[in-house]
């Protein structure tokens, strides 16, 4: 297992196993640079050293990504006799000591840990937790000897974590280790060199340099600066093997859109089909009838539609169940859901890896989303946050973001299997 190891990685385990480590240990960098591999490697040794009885945790953004990021790579590195753990109870055992595991997913996660006492804890992906639950994490661990163990990719330098920690790292009991993709040489350099092209602008900075920088300009510069290498002339309709409509509704100062998006064969490559723009607020018998045509028009260019996905803000919610009894009242049973709102910026970060790996197409015929991508930038003086003051319309590229949303978890792993 230690053989293994690139020569950061062992640096680490080394600093670590002659007690140069810190109270709070924190391993940030670039992705796939090693850092989740050695810190579960550093956490093993431990638990394993643990005083019988010892109160410990694991931590997520999520107990869905905390089992993908952590517990799956721990199964491979423990005996499975030596390690089990439950998703439903919240719980693992290694050596035979209890490892709570919890998510921070919601505003009732500080909540969680409120009264425990730790000897230690893990935490992946620390960026996206909230500062609330750090600060009374720490005051958890308050046995002799108690560590945290963290990993993160950078983010905004106004981040909590940069502020009030890695900044102040001279004044806390607190070590910082540095990892780099280039690091890692577990992966091909082919990959290596597709995973840089993917990332572009400010996640370039942040996934593949290890930056904390601020986002800044136009946010998806690689369509911009080559968008003739974007624009699909040709749909492979025969190729589409899922096709979605996403809505965003109107108000008085923005535009209501439907944009139908199409998917080839294993989710590889992602084609925006076609676009319907209306200006302001439309009466719900006038955007019933116009979705209607739209519905009717992609249904008879390139096949059935699989679901379409409207906003679900504001009065959103009533207008997709008013859409639903329209087309039934039509005779056409038709699936439209509420549309799954991820982050911005992580809705944001996976169309730039799309266009950065040749898999994210708009048709000619699409104006309005071509302008959209080409004219996106990130609003000055606030963190991560995509301008929309109406100069941008950010309405098409919303409702091109609702279309995908119910398969932007397996195009993100869709990268992990090598396209």
């Amino acid at each position: 297992m230690f053989e293994k190891l690139n020569e950061k990685q062992r640096l680490f385990m080394q600093e670590m196993v002659e007690g140069r480590g810190a109270r709070i240990n924190l391993l940030q960098g670039s992705v796939r640079s090693g850092k989740t591999f050695v810190s579960l490697l550093e956490w093993i040794l431990y638990v394993a050293e643990a005083p019988e009885g010892s109160p410990l945790l694991m931590v997520g953004k999520t107990i869905t990504s905390l089992k993908r990021n952590c517990l799956v790579l721990l199964e491979s590195l423990i005996p499975k006799e030596k390690f089990s753990y439950s998703i439903t109870k919240k719980e693992a055992v290694m050596f035979g000591k209890i490892v709570y595991l919890e998510g921070v997913n919601d505003a009732r996660s500080e909540g969680k840990i409120r009264g425990m006492t730790l000897y230690g804890a893990y935490c992946d992906e620390l960026t996206l937790f909230t500062e609330d639950f750090f600060e009374m994490l720490m005051t958890r661990l308050t046995l002799p000897n108690s560590k945290l163990f963290a990993t993160t990719n950078p983010d905004t330098p106004t981040h909590w974590l940069m502020k009030k920690y890695i900044m102040r790292e001279e004044e806390l009991n607190l070590k910082i280790w540095n990892f780099y993709l280039d690091d890692n040489d577990n992966i091909p350099k082919s990959i290596i060199d597709d995973m840089k092209n993917e990332y572009t602008g400010v996640f370039y900075d942040r996934f593949i340099l290890g930056k904390w920088v601020s986002a800044e300009g136009i946010i998806y510069t690689k369509f911009a600066n080559n968008k003739n290498q974007y624009i699909a002339k040709h749909i492979p309709v025969s190729e589409l093997q899922n096709i979605y409509i996403g809505i965003d509704y109107g108000a008085s100062r923005s535009k209501t859109a439907f944009i139908a998006v199409g998917l080839t064969r294993g989710l590889h490559t992602v084609y925006v089909l076609e676009e319907a723009v209306y200006e302001g607020v439309n009466s719900p018998e006038t955007l019933y009838e116009r979705f209607f045509q739209f519905y009717k028009e992609i249904e008879g260019k390139y096949g059935a539609v699989t679901t379409c996905f409207g906003d679900w803000g504001g009065l959103g919610q009533v207008q997709n169940k008013g859409l639903q009894n329209y087309f039934y009242q039509q005779d056409k049973p038709v699936r439209i859901l509420d549309c799954i709102k991820a982050r911005i910026i992580d809705r944001i970060n996976l169309t730039c890896r799309l266009i950065g790996a040749g898999r994210f197409y708009v048709h000619e015929t699409c104006p309005e989303v071509i302008e959209a991508y080409c004219n996106a930038v990130w609003e000055k003086d606030k963190d991560d946050v995509r301008l929309d003051n109406g100069t941008v319309n950010i309405d098409v590229i919303d409702a091109t973001e609702y279309a995908l949303s119910s398969v932007m978890g397996s195009l993100v792993k869709s990268f992990n299997r090598g396209y």
